[in-house]
Order: C-alpha cells, then structure tokens, then sequence
C-alpha cells in the first residue's frame, strides 16, 4: 500500500518537476559516488600519479571539443525544437560528424605523436585512449539530452547509476593489477565500463536514426556549432589551463595539479547541480520564449538563483571536512582553493542563464565573443600571478574570469533582447551577498561550531519553509 502510494504521490508531480527532480538525483549519485571514491584513490595513489589523472581530465575536456565540435551542446537543443518530427534522424546524423572527425584527427595525431606527447605530457597509451573514450561519448550526451528534453528520465537513471557504480570498482582492480603504473591504470579501468556502455549507445542511435549523411543536418549543426568552438575552448580553458599552466610553472607541478585538481573535485559538486539544474531549465526557458511569457522566467529565475546560492553555501561551510575525509594531509591545502572556485562556477551557472538566450536566437557570435575575451583574461591573469603567488593564484583568477563572463553574456544578451527576462538587480544583490558570505566563512573555518551552527540555521530555515518552496516548484511545472 505505501508502495502504490508513492507510485500515485510521483504520477501527479508535472513532468518537468519530476525530470528535474530525477536529473538532480542523478547528479547528486554521481558526485555522492566520486566523494566516496576519492578518498580511497587519494590513499592508494601519490600526490603525482593523481595529478595524472587530473591532467587526463583536462586534456580530454579540451580535445573533446576539438574532436566531436561539442555537437550534443548548443545545437542540439535548438535542433531538437527545429527538427521535432525527425529527432531520430537528426540524432544519428550529427553522430556521424563527431565520428568522422573524431577519426580524422586521429590519423592527423599519429603524424605528430612524438611531438604532441611532450607537448601533452601524458603517455601515448593515454592519449590513444583518449581518443576511444572521446569516439562513443557523443552518443551517451546526445541520448540523455534527447531524453531530458522530452521530460523522460527512466533509462537515463538505470545508464547512471550502473557506470557511476561500476566506474570506480574497475579502477581499483586497475591499480591492484599494475601497482607499478597505477596512474595509468587507474585511468583506463575506470572509464573502461562507461566506454562499453557507450558503445551501445552510438550503435543504437545511429541503427535508429538510419541516417549517417544529411545535407540539411550537417549544414544546420556545423554552420551553428563551428562558430561556437573558440566559444567552447574558452570554456574549457576557464576551467582547465589552470592545471596545464601550473604543472608547467613549478617543479613539482604535477604534485600541485593533484591538491588543484582534488579541490576542483570538491567544486565540482556544486558544477554538476548546477548543471543539472540549467539542464533542466533550458526546455523550460525555450517553451516560454516561443509562448513569450517571460514574466515566468523572471520569476521563476531568482528562485533559481537564490537555490544555487544556498547550495553554494552550504558547500563551502563543509569544505575542510570534506577535505579531510578525501585525502590524507598532504592534500590539506585544498581547502583554501574550493571557495573561490566554487563561487567562480556560481558565476558561470549565472552566466548560463543569459546564454541561453542567446542560444535560443542563434546569436553564437555573442557567445563566442565573451567566452573568448574571459579565457583570454584568464590565461594573461595566470601568467602574471600563478608565478607570483603560487597555484592559489590559479583558484582566484578562474573567480575573476567567471565574473567577466557573467558580465559579458549579461551584456550580450540584453543587446539580443531588451525585455526584462531576468530581473538583474535581484540577481546583483543575491551575488553580492554571496562574495560576503563566503569571505565570512573562509575566516570561520578554524571555528567547527560556529560554521555547523550556520548549516544548522540553513536547513532549519528550508524546513519551516518547506510549504512555500513546494508550492512555488508545483507552480513552475504547472506554468510550463
């Protein structure tokens, strides 16, 4: 009987409350998953050989771009409204594209691999593999995009739970096999599950979509996402030449991507809600802009926003815990990076929301215009005070060019569209509050109960306005 319950309590929550609900539950497996593995893969590799793997991470977000031109991003949402009675079709096709030159680029690669490893500062065995999990990892972005869009969620949760679970398991057998290259071999094992799945995937979509070559598709996808690569490197490079330039500035500069590359881990939990987030609200976003009631995406907004920000808060209360429980003490100093990252991606997170807009009027030369100046911001911010000051100085660049890049997309998307669609001001304020806070709590983390007491007042706060905030979520799945 509770059973049928639940099942009739979930049928009536709207679908898109319900996706959202499901894809934030999704975030919250994989980050949950990644906080529980972390600290034994911080025991059983060194300082370097984690810093590989974070070095790993950072290339392959870079090549990725350059190998599958980011198609499942920006195009595919607006292809998905464009193309709605032949998404299958638009899927497989797009696919092909980032096949084609993912293996193209390949070939170019083993012309210069001599050159590109040094450059790269990773195995040629990594590299290679790099390229495997970049050939399938289209198909799993391309399928869960399509299934987020239609407010499904079922096969999406199943995909997740299964790799998050099994991910981890393969890269510890990894290191027990070859404890003499356990960084590699962490590597290989640990995306080795999510590269078969993926696989099935890729064959599903494109039997599916029976449609490997299409004129009007790929015309639509480069002429739309090709403008937005330097857009999507800059990105990327925000989020990752951190780590590049610092393991080339020092010494020991492998062994302080490991402490950078940990406290962007801690980070990154916030990233993934907040991206599930803004991945949920982008249909929602779309749908009222076509219905042109942008008096529910103001609205609807600040709550957003003012969400963010106490999960925001909440992360960096906990930060030296969650450190501790992560790595051993030589990784300790990471506590002093989360906070400026965390807020940098706040800001980013902000920044989507005027993207969007953008998106949604296929104004990518806006896009690409800020992103491009921010990363170049970043990158000459680096050169000057990573030397200076060390690699905390990479933590609180990454925060000054997070905060350009909200400025400029604000600017931009104003330009496209002078309707008050977001209400800036409140935003402003909740920002400004937010840079306050955090400050506050930075000089509080000597002091555990003081902090606690904070989280404390926080849930205390969520719970007597527990009504109040259901409400306003029935009412934004109502509205859509």
């Amino acid at each position: 009987m509770k059973l049928k319950k639940i099942f009739t309590a979930i049928k009536k929550i709207p679908a898109p409350v319900l996706a959202s609900i499901v894809y934030i539950f999704i975030v919250f497996v994989q980050s949950g998953i990644s906080f529980i593995t972390t600290p034994i893969f911080t025991r059983l590799l060194n300082v370097e050989e984690y810093g590989m793997t974070s070095l790993y991470s950072s290339w392959y977000n870079i090549a990725i771009i350059l190998l599958t031109l980011n198609l499942y991003c920006g195009v595919y949402n607006n292809g998905l409204l464009d193309f709605k009675d032949n998404r299958d079709k638009f899927t497989s096709s797009i696919l092909s594209i980032s096949i084609f030159n993912t293996i193209f680029i390949f070939f170019i690669y083993l012309l210069f691999c001599n050159k590109l490893n040094q450059l790269i500062g990773l195995p040629s065995i990594l590299i290679i593999f790099m390229f495997i999990h970049i050939l399938v990892t289209p198909a799993i972005n391309l399928y869960i995009t399509k299934e987020k869009f239609e407010y499904k969620w079922v096969w999406p949760l199943i995909i997740t739970l299964f790799v998050s679970i099994l991910n981890p398991i393969c890269g510890l057998i990894g290191i027990k096999l070859f404890p003499l290259s356990k960084g590699i071999a962490k590597i290989i094992f640990f995306y080795l599950p999510s590269i078969v799945v993926y696989f099935g995937f890729l064959i599903y979509l494109l039997v599916k979509g029976k449609c490997f070559f299409s004129k009007k598709y790929w015309k639509y996808a480069l002429s739309f996402n090709i403008p937005l690569i330097p857009h999507y490197l800059a990105n990327v490079l925000l989020a990752q030449s951190d780590r590049i330039m610092i393991s080339k500035f020092f010494e020991d500069g492998i062994s302080l991507v490991g402490i950078y590359g940990l406290a962007y881990t801690v980070a990154t939990l916030l990233q993934y809600i907040l991206n599930g987030i803004n991945g949920a609200w982008i249909p929602f976003t779309y749908k009222k802009m076509q219905a042109n009631k942008i008096c529910d995406i103001n609205k609807y907004s600040n709550y957003i926003v003012i969400g963010a920000s106490v999960i925001l808060n909440l992360l960096i209360i906990i930060t030296p815990e969650l450190i501790n429980i992560l790595a051993p003490n030589s990784y300790l100093d990471a506590i002093w990076y989360v906070p400026p990252i965390a807020l940098g991606l706040y800001f980013f997170f902000v920044a989507s929301l005027f993207s969007n807009i953008e998106f949604y009027y296929k104004k990518n030369i806006y896009v690409m215009i800020g992103s491009v100046i921010t990363a170049i911001i970043n990158i000459v911010l680096n050169l000057i005070f990573i030397p200076i000051f060390g690699s905390i100085a990479a933590a609180y660049t990454t925060l000054i060019g997070y905060i350009f890049f909200a400025i400029f997309h604000y600017i931009f998307y104003r330009k496209i569209d002078k309707r008050p669609i977001y209400n800036i001001k409140s935003m402003s304020i909740v920002s400004f509050i937010n840079v306050i806070l955090i400050t506050i709590i930075m000089c509080l983390y000597k002091y555990i109960i003081i902090r606690y007491s904070l989280v404390l007042i926080i849930i205390v706060y969520l719970i007597l306005n527990r009504k109040k905030i259901i409400s306003i979520v029935r009412k934004m799945g109502k509205n859509e």
